[in-house]
């Protein structure tokens, strides 16, 4: 089936604001997927999927999952190949929920979050790494075997005790709940759950820190080490080369973490800042100091700061950065 020369069509169709929140039959809008019973429902920000179908006299229908309108194109395919199935089932008179239902009961929290949530994180969100990070640490390792049907909130108010006993600070706690909720309010989405179990869960109170910033005197204190880190004992160089990218540039830290080659041009001395936190592309002169902390750089990966592990992005360099402070006598100081 040929849906990807229909999917522009679909897609301008859905981006109608008259028609957000109202149940399109997709036969409708996008001829080349002739498939009885499909329809979307758009609004601004998703498009949710759902099936209507008749069996033994009854109207029945079941929801298909959510998704942006970048990620239709993806998303579609799958629908499609769902209400086929379900057709199937039909032409043999049997339940066409039925088997779907089955696996349903049976899925657990990692499948879900592994298969379904995170690969969709990945297309839509810049931090997804972020989640990734956090439910590998702090989430699956309570709640990864448990089925939908066995998740409450007092299983979800252990994960975030768990969490804070370790020492996290209460906005990185809630971050975690923050998470959890965005991961159940899709579970409902593919009606996996009737409601959230962070509903009721209430956010630690968080110490919002008065901004702090070095002073020229703790700057000086701190080239030295950033220039030769392993004098000082400091063994990741590349994280005090991202350090020292941040002083001289004054970029978010993400920013600096998910650099790539492809975006700067150093005979120029320019970088090419297509995604940040505003949403807008922008171009950054680099000074010759910040230049030539690119140019010492190995290119090991298509990031310039990249995990010489891994070739992919640090995560998080903390550890790293307070060890880096203390070398310096800085204290009080985060990033």
């Amino acid at each position: 089936m040929k849906i990807e020369t229909g999917l522009k069509v679909l897609f301008v169709a859905l981006q109608d604001p008259e028609k957000w929140g109202k149940e399109q039959d997709v036969r409708n809008i996008c001829p080349e997927v002739q498939v009885k019973g499909l329809r979307l429902v758009a609004t601004a920000k998703a498009v949710r999927g759902l099936v209507r179908l008749t069996y033994q006299g009854k109207k029945v229908s079941q929801g298909l999952g959510s998704c942006t309108h970048d990620e239709l194109a993806r998303f579609l395919p799958e629908w499609v190949n769902q209400v086929e199935q379900f057709h199937a089932r039909l032409s043999q008179g049997l339940d066409p929920f039925a088997e779907d239902e089955k696996s349903k009961k049976e899925m657990t929290f990692r499948h879900f979050a592994n298969e379904v949530y995170l690969p969709s994180a990945r297309v839509s969100k810049r931090s997804y790494r972020d989640d990734e990070s956090r439910l590998q640490k702090h989430i699956l390792p309570y709640l990864g075997e448990k089925r939908f049907d066995e998740l409450n909130m007092a299983l979800v108010n252990d994960v975030l005790h768990s969490a804070k006993a370790t020492g996290l600070k209460p906005a990185t706690v809630n971050r975690i709940g923050a998470l959890l909720s965005v991961i159940f309010n899709s579970a409902i989405d593919h009606e996996l759950i009737a409601s959230n179990p962070m509903k009721r869960v209430k956010k630690l109170r968080e110490n919002n820190q008065i901004e702090r910033y070095l002073s020229e005197e703790e700057i000086q204190k701190l080239w030295p080490i950033l220039n030769d880190p392993h004098y000082y004992g400091i063994g990741n160089k590349t994280i005090a080369a991202i350090i020292k990218f941040l002083l001289l540039t004054g970029v978010r830290k993400r920013e600096a973490l998910d650099m790539k080659w492809s975006d700067v041009d150093l005979s120029k001395a320019s970088w090419h800042l297509k995604y940040n936190k505003s949403g807008k592309a922008r171009y950054v002169t680099l000074s010759e100091d910040a230049v030539e902390v690119l140019q010492s750089m190995p290119k090991i990966s298509e990031f310039i700061f990249a995990n010489p592990q891994t070739q992919k992005p640090y995560n998080d360099i903390r550890k790293t950065f307070d060890k880096i402070m203390q070398c310096a006598g800085i204290t009080n100081m985060r990033i």
